[in-house]
């Protein structure tokens, strides 16, 4: 579903269905990743990732983004006395390296989505550390620490 930030439809990993950004994902994710916010009270409440999906077209104009900014960086450094030698070829080998890494990958998870147990606020929450789980995360509203973990997990 073509959406207003270019292109680009975000949806939940486990729903399926594309959204708009600023739309709410799909709350019921199926169980192979299905998500829980855990608090210092109440019942957990559901969780689902947030996955940008990406086509064809999108992933080359982003890998030859990727590529152009270390490219530039490199070009840069060539008037860097005697670091030069070491991050031109760095910084080349870093570009080729985020093309490929880039082109190939279709889709990127930002983030979570889901329920303050304790204070009940609706919020994306940012993923540190990638997909491992439990992850340790912090409510926007109420600044509690939550816990984002896998359902078989919580």
């Amino acid at each position: 579903m073509q959406s207003r930030d270019g292109g680009r439809g975000t949806s939940p990993a486990c729903g399926g269905t594309s959204r708009v950004p600023g739309d709410r994902p799909d709350p019921t994710p199926d169980a192979a990743r299905a998500l829980s916010v855990s608090g210092y009270h109440g019942r957990p409440t559901p969780a689902s990732l947030v996955v940008v999906h990406f086509d064809r077209r999108q992933r080359a104009r982003r890998a030859a983004g990727g590529l152009a900014g270390f490219w530039g960086a490199m070009v840069v450094s060539v008037f860097i006395p005697i670091a030069h030698f070491v991050l031109v070829p760095s910084f080349f080998g870093m570009g080729i390296w985020q093309f490929v890494r880039r082109l190939r990958r279709a889709e990127l998870v930002r983030g979570a989505h889901g329920t303050c147990p304790d204070c009940g606020a609706e919020q994306d929450f940012e993923l540190a550390g990638g997909l491992r789980f439990p992850q340790a995360v912090q409510c926007r509203t109420c600044h509690r620490g939550l816990t984002l973990a896998t359902r078989e997990a919580a």
